[in-house]
Formats: C-alpha cells, sequence, structure tokens
C-alpha cells in the first residue's frame, strides 16, 4: 500500500511555490531576496500602519528568536529593512521597509497574483474553503502536539 504523507505533500507543494517566488526579477536578477525573506516581507507589507518588532516576526512564522535574528539581519544587509529604535522603549526597535524593498513589492504583489491564480485554476470557492479549513486544523493539531510535549 503506498501511504501518503502530508508532510511530504505540502513540503513539496512549498518546494513549487518558492521556484515559481524565484521568477520574480527582483529576486533572480540581483539575488538579494530569499524565499524566506520574500515571505518576511510580504508579511511586513500587510502589516503596513503598523509597528512591527523582531517579536511580531517570530510569532508570525513560528520561529526561534535566534532564527529571526539572523533574517533580519540578512534582510538589513540586503538593504531590504532597517530596524528604528522608537521613542519610548530604548530596547525595541521597529522593522521598517526600504525604499528598495517598496519597489520589488509591485513586482512581489504581480508574482503572488499570478501564481495564486493559477494555483486555484479549477478550484471552487467551497473546495478552496475547505482546503483552508483543512490547513488550519492540520496546525491546531501540531500545535496541540507541541502542547503535549
Amino acid at each position: 500500500m503506498n501511504k501518503r504523507h502530508i508532510g511530504y505533500a505540502v513540503k513539496s507543494l512549498n518546494r513549487r511555490i518558492d521556484r515559481a517566488i524565484e521568477n520574480i526579477p527582483a529576486v533572480n536578477e540581483n539575488g538579494k531576496l530569499t524565499g524566506v525573506q520574500f515571505w518576511m516581507l510580504n508579511f511586513l507589507f500587510r502589516s503596513a500602519g503598523k509597528d512591527v518588532f523582531q517579536r511580531d516576526v517570530e510569532e508570525e512564522f513560528k520561529i526561534r528568536r535566534s532564527s529571526a535574528t539572523e533574517i533580519l539581519k540578512s534582510m538589513e544587509a540586503a538593504g531590504l529593512i532597517r530596524r528604528v529604535p522608537v521613542e519610548y522603549d530604548a530596547r525595541l526597535k521597529k522593522i521598517e521597509l526600504t525604499e528598495y524593498a517598496e519597489e520589488v513589492r509591485r513586482q512581489i504583489q504581480a508574482q503572488v497574483e499570478r501564481s495564486e491564480a493559477r494555483m486555484t485554476q479549477g478550484f471552487s470557492e467551497a473546495e478552496l474553503d475547505a482546503f483552508f479549513d483543512y490547513v488550519d486544523r492540520f496546525k491546531a493539531n501540531l500545535a496541540q502536539m507541541e502542547q503535549d510535549g
């Protein structure tokens, strides 16, 4: 019997999505934008108008502080973000997008729209709703597993 594995299927899908991201000129031409940075930028774009801190990134991506630090350092070195101290707490630095990041935003948005349209081609709204419901349930089950130890 051929057992299908959800984790493998999701990882395989993720690799294909990453390949689509690599087709963005800003990623392809200058090599400054990795797949992880792409998703982090997307999060920062969606958070426009709000102060975003490293802890927000850690929570959004369910990553450790050390991982977030390294990713943010590389994004800062690539000229995508800057970390700016806030007036009310010298220990905190909010993450701001640079002008360069704003330039690639348009390319990212266009590629996301193309990729989403292609991936969802042939699926009904009900099927997409079911997919997102399943994903939420998978995440909840895994969160419970993490809590159970």
